[in-house]
């Protein structure tokens, strides 16, 4: 186990003690939170609660977490990659009667799973732009559509090869009601 530990740290220690050698895969985890922009009750097809009814749709939350794991191929200024990721776009909760006049509610959480090609662009020093496509399929089973990331960053270099990015990210998923997730985050980019 000691040898193993030692092997370890002296691979990491060579690793990123390197200076002078050509980068040749970047990879980022990025934490992102934020609010969604979409109509609760069209995306999930509840109507509004009515004092008449009794019905519809009576409490939600457009809070916002996105995790994502991005790797990147280094290309002058550009880094070509791609991500996968998960977002939590919002909760919902519904009240409504059954056939025999009881009150019942339901609730969810709407989640996707993602998976797309990014390109990065640095213009300037420590400043970049993300964008890209991907494929977001929708954990409730509601179905797969595509979306497109923009993100605006910024790099807080800690040494060499680790970066911590500060960003600021919106994803246009093109689903019911076409939610818009809008957040700013922090990261850990290790350039290997």
């Amino acid at each position: 186990m000691k040898v193993k530990f030692a092997v370890l740290f002296v691979v990491t220690t060579v690793l990123f003690s390197q200076t002078n050698s050509e980068t040749k895969l970047v990879i980022n985890l990025q934490n992102n939170f934020g609010y969604t922009a979409v109509d609760v009750a069209q995306a999930m097809e509840i109507p509004e609660y009515s004092d008449i009814t009794g019905e519809g749709l009576v409490d939600w939350d457009n809070f916002n977490y996105k995790g994502l794991i991005q790797v990147f191929i280094p290309r002058n200024n550009f880094l070509i990659g791609g991500e996968v990721g998960f977002n939590r776009l919002y909760r919902w909760e519904e009240r409504y009667k059954t056939f025999d006049g009881y009150d019942r509610w339901r609730w969810g959480q709407i989640w996707t799973w993602h998976i797309g090609v990014l390109l990065r662009m640095t213009v300037a020093e420590q400043y970049y732009v993300t964008s890209g496509a991907g494929v977001y399929t929708f954990m409730n089973g509601s179905g797969t559509t595509v979306g497109f990331p923009l993100a605006l960053g910024h790099d807080l270099k800690l040494g060499e090869r680790l970066v911590l990015p500060l960003e600021f990210r919106t994803d246009i998923i093109f689903g019911e009601a076409t939610p818009i997730a809008l957040g700013g985050g922090i990261g850990i980019k290790i350039a290997l």
